[in-house]
């Protein structure tokens, strides 16, 4: 990975505000992935460096949620293979970080998983009109891959554009007329998503 997408332990805990212990206690309760902490060779010697944008995000989440449920709750919460909520197509629409003129491209009796979610939102994310985004989850949204996602997932479109879903922090090489429009962590975008929506579940519950 490019060391300019990349943050220092160091420079991490300044940022963000936390201690050695914390960040620590955190990989051990599987709130922050193993594989996010990185070798790298630096001036001082070796050092531990992390995914830049990832690591923030998460540990932002942590943070706002750590005092709502437990380090158990947050790690199945973070957690996007974890059983949990299924949705159907209708169900969608509660969703504003999808794109709502996906929709109508889905098969309307499928039940929908948050990985799957997590897929449809980074696409909504993309500088495609809502008429290219429909087709390009007409052509190739493929479900059962989106649900046991690992390593790198290329999703392309026309062989000249792809989205990426990368859970690893290797780096990603592609042909010169290639247009990459977006580079994903599958596994965080699910994760804001059920965290999001889990939270506002369980304060409308609180609330009834």
């Amino acid at each position: 990975m490019n060391i300019d997408h990349l943050i220092s332990k160091k420079d991490l805990l300044a940022v963000m505000g936390i201690s050695y212990g914390q960040l620590y206690r955190w990989k051990r309760q599987r709130l922050i992935p193993e594989e996010w902490f990185l070798k790298q060779s630096a001036y001082t010697g070796q050092e531990t460096f992390f995914p830049r944008e990832q690591i923030l995000s998460r540990i932002q989440s942590i943070l706002e949620l750590k005092d709502k449920y437990s380090l158990d709750e947050l790690a199945r919460l973070l957690s996007p293979q974890a059983p949990g909520t299924e949705f159907y197509r209708e169900e969608l629409t509660t969703f504003a970080e999808i794109d709502q003129k996906i929709l109508g491209g889905l098969p309307a009796d499928k039940k929908y998983t948050y990985p799957e979610l997590g897929f449809l939102s980074a696409l909504s994310s993309l500088p495609l009109s809502g008429e290219e985004l429909a087709l390009l989850v007409q052509k190739g949204f493929a479900y059962a891959g989106i649900r046991e996602a690992k390593g790198c997932v290329v999703f392309s479109a026309g062989g000249k554009t792809c989205l990426v879903f990368t859970d690893s922090a290797g780096a990603l090489n592609f042909d010169k007329d290639v247009q990459v429009l977006g580079v994903f962590s599958l596994d965080e975008e699910t994760a804001k998503l059920k965290m999001k929506y889990e939270n506002e579940k369980r304060q409308k519950g609180s609330q009834g």
